[in-house]
């Protein structure tokens, strides 16, 4: 009986010793080899199991192990996976990790619609910005405004200087003629609608067509702090498993999302400063200057010259002189962005949430920009075979952007109005309220800055969803089932005044002129694809097959007012109501897609795809169009034969892709026009045709590359040539008068892009107490019009007699011509609108590890504009040096514009070449001990610092900004007409993490 009380007491003591065991805790703290600073959100997982956790936010971890000895898994990107060996001895282990130089490699690309793979294994050149690239440095403006030279093949410019955006990107090189060449923007699935809206505006202040409204885009809208990630497929090599929407390339965004771990709080507060870029400087005036300008010897000119010198007398006795381009832009201006993220999680379950106000004053009085934003970005895993995501945002933005850019006649734009206003005349408010008349201008710009408004009021949400199942596991393979989906609901209240007291509305028949338009749209797509991984021997095979479907509807309405009662804002207290436009769309769109890829030990990798699109919008909505891919790529570097510890990656490569753009709504039918006969409505066909046989524009890709990294990818280079051709472009075929019609669309036309790109990164030195990270692109398009089919002809701008665009068979697209004329029909070619080469030079410096130094110079070397800004301040008398008499010929420069002969279109087209400092930011990071001691452990980091963006600009450009287009972002985009200014902005910036 003794021996089994014996043997029970020590199976007892055995039982206890094994639960010891399984209850062993391991801890420690994780570290950067080089700076010793602790790192956060460490993955620790006890190697071939589930059991782990990750680091605080003092680098600390705490795990149970099963039993001993175990293997520790130490994983985070951008560091090297560490394992390490512990045994019950093991305790408050110190783990050092090593920075991964071959980071970039293994990030994952976004390859088919429902897969991925790695850097390294890629064939194609996707650029990708992170959230530290996007917005680590300083704040942008918008996220699109954020890729300023982060991204090689990409020519982005920016349409108004005004807050709240308004940009234009091409991604390698122009792809349609009458198109706006904006490349589809794919946010967490959602297909988002980028439009640049119209507001009225042009039609109010006599502009003309809707491309001069100066709206924002509507990626505006997107808060860039929300983002973890965008990718950038450039061409139809990469983004034709996107089909039918996918010829001006795709962008394909990626929001934040939640890590397992404890729940982390971060506020953020920028405070911001803006201050013009550049200011033109206007002529003094001198009765000298008001004799020559306003000679002459017939009474009434020289009554006219009295008159002047009158007034200029009186504003020197008064000293009443005004610099009109001072009061108007010459300002300091504040905003402010605050940012509330809330993340964390568990294994199961992962939340990220957070809230942003940015709110920015215009340099122009009553101009600014606000957006509210909140996200919520939820994922679950259900079971172990299933996955589900959910993310949803909601925006409210409100935007003033003035009157600035084109009119016509009715006055309503600050540029036109004081380039034909001397200083010596005095505009301002008078003490009981009234402003006086603009004697030299048919608009007084102050009072029309004071007392009118262009607004834009946009609620929006975006919200998707992501689904996947696990079919099944087994050891060499798996199949899984996806679908997402996702809708984008935008709805944009618009609203232009001029009031029935303004100078030029008291002139006409029914003063006081009023906009109101109500825009929503509403887009939704469906996916749902099965992908199949499984090896063939060696070969890992990568099947996907799925179906999409996209619809969209956009309604829109605009109501005029004109004959405003006094003081009235409502269209019903006008004497003419009109409804200005009314237009409703609907479009669907379906496709199928497949995709194989192959994987041959990561040494050989291929992918063939295809996708088939049907459109409403096509000539035969249900044509099913076909748009295959393939691609090849090799990492030479992983052979036997090419095993080198100088040369860590030889990757050549190569890709072909095809893609299309889609065609305009209603293309395919003759619209009506409505009439009055008499008394009686009706209606009667337009005077352009539709054609049932209208066809998508396309484009054809090739792409080849090579991918080469040395020294363990300390220093790496990525070099790649594109050809594309487009084909089917639209573009109005003018048709003989007898058929009843003016004109139809065609497909006649065709464009060849040719360009290189590449990208020289590296770290140049890297000590414990210092690091440098650099990184130089550069870039480089031709595009050639290879096929017109119709006449030549010019458009866009005002006419050769100022410079406009030339379209000829054989010519580079963008040319620009005008007077003189050489032969009949054929004109002077002054310059292109596209750029010779684009480069960039971005640097990262880590100064005794808690300093962070990073800067950004964005060159664009060639593209010229057609600067009317300066033929409006020569008109004026206002121009720098109107007076001055650079030939000493007797004749003052306003009066004789070179090149010779003197005054034709030359002398508006200029060399808009420039050099900017886009981004610089200075931080300072508290070390994690002072932080929380200072903070009594409640602050677990803390980062201060200044930047700004656009503090530098280097141009022989004489506008504000080479960039500026008042004519939005089509072909015909590079027009400079009394633009606003663009700002120089400086912040001081503040996070703290809880």
């Amino acid at each position: 009986m003794k021996k089994h009380k014996l043997l029970y007491v020590l199976f007892f003591w055995l039982s206890l010793v094994q639960m010891t065991y399984a209850q062993t805790t391991i801890s420690g703290k994780v570290v950067d080899e080089l700076s010793g600073s602790a790192l956060s959100n460490v993955s620790v997982r006890i190697k071939d199991t589930r059991i782990g956790g990750v680091s605080d936010n003092n680098g600390n971890f705490s795990i149970n192990a099963p039993k001993l000895p175990a293997t520790i898994l130490f994983t985070m990107v951008g560091f090297e996976d560490q394992e390490v060996q512990v045994s019950a001895a093991s305790n408050n282990l110190v783990i050092k990790m090593q920075e991964n130089m071959n980071n970039t490699l293994n990030e994952v690309v976004v390859t088919g619609l429902a897969s991925s793979i790695k850097r390294k294994n890629l064939a194609n050149a996707v650029s990708s910005v992170n959230a530290a690239e996007l917005t680590g440095v300083t704040k942008p403006q918008t996220t699109d405004a954020a890729l300023y030279g982060k991204v090689t093949g990409a020519n982005i410019r920016s349409n108004s200087g005004a807050p709240g955006g308004g940009m234009s990107i091409q991604l390698r090189g122009l792809s349609s003629l009458v198109g706006a060449s904006q490349p589809l923007i794919i946010l967490d699935g959602v297909y988002v609608n980028n439009s640049t809206q119209s507001t009225g505006r042009a039609t109010v202040n006599g502009a003309g067509n809707s491309t001069q409204d100066d709206g924002s885009n509507r990626l505006a809208d997107i808060n860039p702090d929300e983002i973890e990630n965008i990718e950038i497929l450039k061409g139809p090599s990469a983004a034709a498993i996107y089909g039918t929407r996918a010829n001006a390339g795709v962008i394909i965004i990626t929001t934040k999302k939640g890590k397992e771990g404890r729940t982390k709080v971060s506020i953020s507060e920028d405070f911001g400063l803006t201050t013009p870029l550049k200011l033109l400087g206007y002529d003094d005036w001198s009765e000298e200057k008001i004799n020559y300008f306003y000679g002459g010897t017939t009474q009434s000119q020289t009554n006219r010259r009295n008159l002047e010198l009158e007034r200029f007398r009186e504003a020197k006795a008064n000293n009443s002189f005004v610099n009109y381009e001072d009061y108007f832009y010459d300002h300091q201006r504040f905003s402010s962005n605050t940012r509330l993220n809330v993340s964390g999680g568990t294994e199961k379950t992962k939340f990220f949430v957070a809230g942003g106000i940015n709110d920015e004053n215009g340099l122009i009085k009553n101009t600014g920009f606000q957006r509210y934003t909140v996200r919520a970005n939820i994922d679950q895993k259900i079971t172990n075979a299933i996955q589900l995501s959910v993310n949803s945002s909601y925006i409210r933005s409100n935007t003033d952007r003035g009157f600035t850019g084109n009119q016509n006649r009715t006055g309503a734009s600050i540029g036109y109005a004081i380039a034909a206003t001397p200083n010596y005349y005095d505009l301002r408010q008078r003490p009981d309220g009234t402003y006086p008349d603009n004697p030299y201008f048919t608009e007084n710009p102050i009072a029309l800055t004071d007392k009118s408004t262009n607004n834009s009021l946009v609620n929006r949400s975006i919200s998707s969803f992501n689904l996947g199942i696990d079919l099944f596991k087994g050891e060499s393979s798996y199949m899984k089932f996806v679908l997402n989906g996702g809708l984008d609901y935008l709805q944009n209240t618009t609203n232009i005044h001029l009031p029935e007291d303004l100078q030029y509305q008291r002139s006409i028949a029914n003063p006081g002129d009023i906009m109101n338009g109500k825009q929503e749209s509403f887009n939704t797509n469906l996916q749902a694809a099965l992908v199949y991984n499984f090896n063939l021997k060696r070969v890992n095979m990568n099947s996907q097959v799925g179906m999409v479907r996209l619809d969209f509807k956009d309604d829109l309405l605009f109501v005029r007012g004109q004959g405003l009662a006094p003081l009235q804002k409502n269209v019903k207290q006008a004497a003419v109501q009109t409804i200005f436009n009314q237009f409703f769309m609907r479009t669907q769109e379906a496709g199928i897609f497949l995709q194989q890829e192959a994987n041959f030990e990561d040494k050989i990798i291929g992918t063939l795809g295809v996708r088939f699109d049907k459109s409403s919008l096509n000539g035969n909505p249900n044509k099913l169009f076909a748009f295959p891919k393939a691609s090849l790529a090799m990492n030479l570097t992983s052979f036997d034969f090419l095993r080198d510890h100088f040369i860590s990656q030889l990757k050549p490569r190569v890709a072909y892709g095809e893609t299309a753009g889609p065609v305009a709504f209603g293309a395919t039918y003759s619209s009506l026009v409505g009439v009055n006969i008499g008394g009686l409505l009706g209606s009667s066909l337009s005077t352009t045709v539709g054609n049932v046989n209208i066809l998508p524009e396309t484009a054809k890709e090739l792409e080849f590359g090579v991918d080469v990294g040395i020294l363990k990818n300390r220093l790496s280079l990525e070099a790649t040539y594109y050809i594309k051709n487009t084909a089917n472009n639209i573009q109005p075929l003018n048709l003989s008068p007898s058929s009843g019609f003016t004109s139809t669309s065609s497909n006649l036309a065709e464009l060849s892009n040719k360009g290189i790109e590449l990208s020289l990164s590296g770290t140049p030195f890297e000590r414990e107490n210092f690091k440098w990270n650099s990184r130089l692109m550069f870039w480089k398009n031709d595009i050639t019009i290879s096929k017109l089919g119709i006449p030549t002809y010019t458009t866009g701008g005002f006419g050769v007699s100022y410079g406009t665009f030339l379209m000829k068979e054989g010519e580079k697209l963008g040319t620009i011509v005008g007077t003189p004329q050489i032969n009949p029909g054929e004109y002077t070619v002054w310059g292109n609108s596209q750029p010779k080469f684009n480069m960039s030079f971005s640097n990262n410096l880590t100064i005794y590890k808690n300093f962070d130094f990073s800067f950004l110079f964005d060159w664009k070397k060639g593209g010229y504009n057609v600067n009317l800004t300066n033929l409006n301040l020569d008109e004026g008398g206002n121009s720098k040096d109107w007076f001055g008499d650079r030939n000493g010929d007797g004749i003052p420069n306003g009066k004789q514009r070179e090149p010779e002969p003197f005054n034709n279109a030359g002398r508006f087209v200029e060399d808009a070449s420039y050099i900017k400092l886009r981004e610089v930011g200075l931080y300072y990071s508290m070390p994690t001990e002072v932080t929380q001691r200072l903070f009594k452990n409640k602050v677990q980091r803390f980062r201060a610092g200044i930047s700004g963006n656009n503090l530098v600009m280097i141009s022989k450009y004489s506008g504000y900004d080479p960039e500026t287009s008042t004519f939005g972002n089509g072909l015909a985009n590079n027009i400079d007409v009394g633009p606003y200014p663009s700002a120089r902005r400086f912040f001081l910036n503040l996070s703290l993490d809880f």
